[in-house]
């Protein structure tokens, strides 16, 4: 049931099982995209669920003299709509945030719903379903982690690699897939008009209209309701076979098409569609490992200059700083940009190598270095090609991002901000469950790890100041025994003897040069002083350099030194700390668990 309610069901498939004419008017009314995963959800769950409350949603469904206004009628809507939304908490993949939003998607549709037909269902009252404080348990796991065939009798340090070249792959199908429906599209504009009543004069009148639509009103012609001789042209087109014979493989896997999905045809022959964007995104982050909201939301200029190389690329924030920096911006457009040669191009470099190390901590900003002949430059070139004719659609939201799409309902052209496995085809590894922009950050890490990278260097490129985030998701297999392991059976050497009667003694087995170091990190660091430590020997065979007595007075002086301890782990290197600081932080624990406590 988790994984049930973790897939975004198509309208299709729900219909199939709900076969009410209330399902039908709603899936008709909302249509699909991010802001409709509720509504889905919910009859995804009717339709599945099993429970005492879904059955009972199904028989009111299929009652069309329900009865809006009862009491009991009323109370038990709230009640159903409580339950799904309880089975999405005890999932536990959304926090109480992801799950209010969906519910309010599902009462938008209801509201919307009633405006049409008010015995369709009674008015919702969100406050009578109140939602508690709720935590994901587990974090969002790499590809490498999931149960997928391509895995079995797979070596794991590859799993990571394989599951994005897996989906990678798959991304770039599409993105060829609708590369030739939009050059399919741009070759029936530029021919003479074709025959009447045929496949291809629908299509061009279709995509006559739809242009003509943009250009005067800024909405798609789909969005407006349409007379019967529109409803014939796109009937017409309503079987697969008909694209099919047009030499186009649309994968859709039924055998009528929606009037939404010709809609998504028609547009994609004119401009980037959800889809396609999806699967350009797709394959940035496969590339780059980059965060999904910097990707998303990449400046309509992202390439900042060009030596005879490569080409720079950078988030917004980015070439903002380097404009700051260097006095200006070179927008490097690789197809017509001059290059940059010489002390120019090691100044810029130099000016860009500062700017990543200044704000590699900061979550949203992301920079990376293109080859000028790598396949995902090329890519981006051809998605700006296909924005030839759509760019001058776009509005406040969109004119300066790089990525955007066309929809087919009546808010226009909208930024392409969906996670990567809505709209994808149901048979792709795109909709398998797991699979988004998080868990293919993570096993590009991952992999970075697997080859060896020092941590230092995926730190910087996962923008993660904090150690521990590193350590529990990027670091693993070989890497994690060289940076973790090691470190800590040294510490184990160094702890040779703890003597627990009067007094505290620490041995500790390093060479006399490395003692003096310590030494003098106790006195710069004021730990020896805050901890009461001394110069002094003990008797027997035990001599040490410090010497710690727990007393009344030095009790204050422990808890400043474990305060100001804590506050240098952000202040150091993270093997540093691992090596250097835990240890003291150790001890100090150590010598403050023999005091008693006061009264």
């Amino acid at each position: 049931m988790a994984a049930a309610l973790e897939q975004i069901p198509t309208w299709i498939e729900i219909r199939k099982k709900l076969k009410y004419r209330l399902v039908e008017q709603i899936s008709d009314l909302v249509g699909s995209g991010t802001k409709t995963t509720g509504v889905r959800r919910f009859f995804s769950w009717v339709a599945s669920s099993g429970t005492e409350d879904a059955e009972w949603m199904k028989r009111y469904l299929a009652n069309d003299n329900r009865d809006v206004d009862d009491l009991a009628t009323i109370r038990r809507v709230h009640r159903c709509i409580a339950s799904w939304t309880t089975a999405l908490l005890e999932t536990k993949k959304w926090k109480s945030t992801s799950v209010r939003v969906q519910r309010t998607h599902l009462l938008t549709a209801i509201d919307r719903l009633r405006e049409i037909d008010e015995n369709s269902f009674p008015l919702i009252d969100p406050r009578l379903m109140p939602l508690g404080a709720h935590k994901d348990s587990t974090g969002r796991r790499a590809l490498g982690e999931l149960d997928w065939q391509e895995f079995e009798n797979l070596d794991p340090s590859r799993r990571d690699a394989t599951g994005i070249a897996i989906l990678r792959s798959a991304a770039l199908q599409i993105f060829k897939r609708y590369e030739k429906l939009y050059a399919f599209g741009q070759r029936i504009l530029h021919q003479p008009a074709p025959a009447q009543n045929t496949a291809l004069h629908h299509i061009r009148t279709l995509i006559d209209d739809e242009i003509a639509s943009w250009s005067a009103h800024g909405y798609s012609q789909f969005s407006q309701r349409w007379g019967e001789e529109k409803s014939e042209v796109i009937a017409a087109l309503a079987s697969p076979v008909v694209w099919q014979d047009l030499g186009l493989d649309i994968e859709f896997e039924t055998d009528h098409l929606h009037f939404t999905l010709v809609a998504d045809l028609i547009l994609s022959c004119i401009a980037p569609t959800y889809r396609l964007n999806q699967a350009i995104q797709t394959i940035f982050c496969c590339d780059t490992g980059w965060n999904r909201q910097p990707i998303q939301y990449l400046p309509l200029q992202p390439f900042a200059y060009r030596t005879d190389k490569e080409i720079f690329i950078g988030s917004n924030r980015v070439l903002a700083s380097l404009k700051v920096r260097a006095g200006h911006v070179v927008h490097a457009d690789p197809a017509n940009a001059e290059l940059i040669r010489g002390l120019a191009a090691t100044n810029f470099s130099s000016e860009w190598d500062d700017l990543s190390a200044s704000l590699k901590v900061e979550k949203g900003d992301e920079q990376f270095r293109l080859k000028l002949d790598s396949e995902l430059l090329d890519l981006l070139q051809r998605y700006q090609a296909m924005q030839t004719l759509s760019r001058s659609w776009t509005n406040e939201k969109t004119k300066d991002l790089f990525f955007y799409a066309l929809s087919q309902r009546a808010i226009g052209v909208q930024v392409a901000d969906r996670d990567i496995n809505v709209l994808m085809p149901a048979d792709s590894p795109f909709k398998r469950s797991g699979v988004n922009f998080s868990a293919i950050r993570k096993s590009f890490l991952n992999s970075l790890s697997s080859a060896g990278l020092e941590p230092s260097f995926i730190s910087e490129i996962a923008g993660h100041r904090w150690g521990k985030i590193l350590q529990e998701n990027y670091i693993i297999g070989a890497q994690a025994t060289r940076t973790y392991e090691e470190p800590a059976r040294f510490w184990q050497g160094c702890i040779q003897e703890i003597l627990l009667n009067d007094k505290i003694a620490f041995k500790l087995s390093i060479p006399e040069k490395n003692r003096e170091w310590f030494r003098m990190l106790g006195m710069l660091t004021g730990i020896t002083a805050a901890c009461g430590l001394e110069q002094m020997e003990l008797d027997g065979e035990v001599t040490d350099d410090y010497i710690f007595v727990p007393n009344q007075k030095n009790y204050i002086d422990l808890f400043l030194a474990h305060k100001g301890v804590k506050q240098q782990r952000y202040q150091v290197s993270q093997h540093r700390w691992e090596i250097q600081g835990e240890a003291l932080l150790g001890i100090i624990k150590g010598y403050a668990s023999t005091k008693p406590p006061t009264r």
